[in-house]
């Protein structure tokens, strides 16, 4: 990796400084320390360059971090929220970072669909560009004979595959495409005939409340509710509460496991609010 700079003014951040930020943010907040030699083993650098890169930082986030002379590093305050990463375990433990190679972690190789890199080139300079795409698309319904016309307007990850939400000429709504069953793209075919902000499945939101599945014990439930960062009602029960888009809300029920019932509580372990239940009705299949 190229060495880094320090940002030398208020302007857009360089994606080396974004990089860098991301870092500082990860490593103070998992391992709750981060010092001038973690950007240096990171990206090569001198303690010159790295010193002047966590000062930008600090300047731009000030309530963050602050120093600590026993430890000899920035330590995350109480105050602290990540502004130039998501915070979450999941990317901390995908740096690619001398500090955080031997973590001890093993992340489960899910089964991810590969698509093919030529497609998704294609479908993503269509995106860029508001053009219409002619493609061959294998479904069960049409599993040989699949052409489409679709103006697509976003890329989508449902946990397990990747799907582009589009425009569909042939049912003249908006679909989800996957995109491991594009078979071909034969080319464009002009202006795109709609666009996200056409899209009302992708623009409606709409909030998913779950509970513990009140079949386990009180015990039980209040584990639940630590696990899925539940919060106590005013009754005494827990509950959180996601805003999906209503063009992802089967892939939301599917990752949450609310897709069809469990016989037993203990495998259930959450459900959907009888409020919930029935908001989400008319929205599900």
């Amino acid at each position: 990796m190229p060495e880094l700079t320090a940002k030398q003014s208020n302007s857009v951040l360089s994606y080396r400084d974004q990089q860098a930020y991301r870092l500082i943010e990860q490593v103070a907040l998992w391992e709750g320390r981060i010092t001038t030699n973690t950007l240096q083993d990171a990206f090569g650098c001198s303690r010159t360059t790295a010193s002047p890169i966590i000062q930008s930082y600090l300047d731009a986030c000030p309530e963050n971090l602050m120093y600590c002379t026993k430890s000899r590093g920035y330590l995350p305050t109480e105050q602290f929220v990540p502004r130039y990463s998501t915070g979450t375990l999941e990317e901390y433990t995908q740096l690619k970072s001398p500090s955080v190679s031997e973590i001890p972690a093993y992340p489960m190789q899910m089964l991810q669909r590969r698509p093919d890199p030529a497609i998704v080139r294609a479908i993503l300079k269509a995106i860029d560009q508001k053009q219409r795409l002619d493609i061959s698309y294998a479904s069960f319904t049409s599993p040989e004979d699949g052409d489409r016309i679709i103006s697509p307007h976003k890329l989508v990850n449902d946990g397990a595959r990747w799907h582009v939400r589009a425009w569909c000429e042939k049912n003249q709504d908006f679909r989800d495409f996957v995109l491991s069953r594009i078979q071909a793209v034969y080319g464009t075919e002009g202006k795109a005939t709609a666009d996200a902000s056409d899209d009302e499945g992708w623009n409606h939101k709409l909030t998913v409340t779950i509970e513990p599945d009140m079949r386990l014990t009180e015990a039980q439930q209040k584990l639940v509710a630590l696990d899925y960062g539940m919060e106590q009602t005013s009754t005494g029960g827990y509950q959180r509460s996601y805003e999906v888009r209503r063009a992802l809300l089967i892939y939301t029920l599917q990752n949450l496991r609310l897709d069809r019932p469990r016989e037993r509580g203990e495998a259930q372990q959450i459900m959907l609010t009888p409020e919930c239940q029935r908001a989400l009705m008319p929205f599900l299949p």
